[in-house]
């Protein structure tokens, strides 16, 4: 089977709601939105996030002025005139005579489709999708694709910002002026990308009302091969960028896992220190408890020997001008003596003693609470750490990525025949001193 079929490719407002079907259109069967096919679907704030956190945080950073800050990029570009939080492109493949929803050549269009938005996102790399939906509930197949452009390395504003012409030149595609902007050739490139996938399914793009039909065919090939250089001059240098980015991003997390690491160590040495403290301190207020217990049994004791001194028979009592004495015998006398030195020996002994376990008491409550202070930063440290080996597994599979996908772009410049002119455009300066 082999068809003509004409591409129609445009750059819409953009409605989100409608696209995900969140409400109908008058336009649309309901009996068959069920079809229709969900390619991506991402929140648009977590891909803000995502791309412009960092150039955001480094942007604020710098500004000494609290109402220069952006709080939210988001919303900043929501209230901007000059940007649009997103933007949408759709394409469509035939109209409805000849490709009407329901018939066989439909059905090839919505795969040709389906693979089309497949290497789209690669093919652009300063073009962030978020929502791709091909819509068979209406009148022909047709795809709508919701984008946040991001051009990097901008020395005004974030380094990373929301920038369609700005991401479009980075891609390769520069203004020629009104009438050829970088956006009409980045849509007619879009074009040329999805005839060939049409291709595969049979389908010849039918080209209408187009200059390139009355342009010398070796010179529509020549304007083609140098816009496909441009592309993967600028797919190469992106790359070398991420490469570069990656790595610095790297290289960071090292040295910030060196130095937690440092601290995780210096700290569980802390604890164990004041695990050994608390050990000495409690050895000795158990010591000091034991002895408050002896004195406590002594000064008992001698309650008990002195109220044994009940028998008023055994004391010889004299009576003496001045009244009646009672007289002890030498022995119990001294033994009262003995017994009430004791005693305040012990009560003077105790009141130190009691005075040490309040210390000593005091002093290992300090040093336990500072250990479950301790305890509880280093946890902290353990979990940032964590965090940060996670990051790095992850930072350490995108460059892999990154490399893989360096390496087959220099193969295909390579097998092209380009590479040494790709070497002219990413060094000139030491192209110039060669040819001197």
């Amino acid at each position: 089977m082999h068809i003509k079929r004409t591409i129609s490719g445009r750059i819409d407002k953009g409605s989100i709601g409608h696209n995900n079907r969140k409400f109908i259109a008058p336009n649309v069967d309901k009996n068959r939105t069920h079809e229709n096919i969900t390619l991506i679907k991402k929140d648009i704030q977590s891909v803000y996030h995502e791309l412009f956190d960092k150039a955001l945080d480094e942007y604020n950073a710098k500004q000494k002025r609290k109402d220069r800050r952006i709080k939210n990029y988001y919303e900043h570009i929501n209230r901007s005139k000059q940007e649009k939080p997103f933007y949408e492109l759709i394409f469509q493949i035939g109209n409805t005579e000849d490709t009407h929803c329901g018939t066989p050549e439909a059905t090839l269009a919505t795969k040709a489709l389906t693979d089309f938005i497949k290497e789209f996102q690669e093919r652009n790399p300063h073009i962030r999708v978020f929502n791709a939906v091909i819509h068979l509930d209406e009148e022909t197949p047709h795809i709508h694709i919701d984008f946040v452009p991001f051009a990097t390395d901008q020395k005004r504003g974030l380094s990373t910002r929301n920038s369609l012409s700005k991401a479009l030149e980075q891609q390769g595609f520069v203004s020629e002026g009104k009438n050829v902007t970088c956006t009409k050739k980045w849509i007619e490139h879009e074009k040329e990308m999805l005839a060939e996938v049409m291709k595969s399914y049979g389908i010849e793009w039918e080209q209408l009302g187009t200059h390139e039909q009355h342009m010398d065919v070796l010179d529509y090939k020549k304007k083609m091969r140098a816009q496909e250089i441009r592309l993967l001059e600028n797919k190469v240098e992106c790359t070398q960028h991420q490469l570069e980015s990656t790595e610095k991003v790297l290289r960071d997390a090292d040295e910030t896992l060196a130095r937690l690491d440092t601290e995780y160590a210096e700290k569980s040495e802390a604890i164990e220190k004041l695990g050994a403290e608390i050990e000495t301190k409690s050895a000795e207020l158990e010591s000091t408890t034991e002895q408050l217990t002896i004195n406590h049994q002594l000064l008992q004791a001698t309650t008990d020997k002195i109220s044994q001194i009940n028998d008023i028979d055994s004391i010889n009592i004299k009576h003496t001008v001045l009244g009646n004495k009672v007289t002890l015998s030498a022995v119990d006398y001294e033994g009262v003596v003995s017994l009430a030195k004791k005693e305040i020996v012990a009560e003077h002994d105790t009141a130190e003693k009691e005075t040490t376990i309040s210390r000593l008491t005091e002093q290992v409550h300090e040093l336990q609470a500072k250990q479950i202070k301790w305890r509880g930063e280093r946890s902290a440290l353990k979990r940032t750490i964590d965090k940060l080996q996670s990051q790095v597994r992850g930072l350490t599979n995108e460059l892999a990525t990154f490399k893989a996908k360096y390496d087959k772009v220099m193969q295909f410049i390579e097998n092209l025949g380009l590479k040494e002119k790709l070497d002219n455009f990413l060094h000139p300066i030491n192209t110039k001193k060669h040819k001197r």
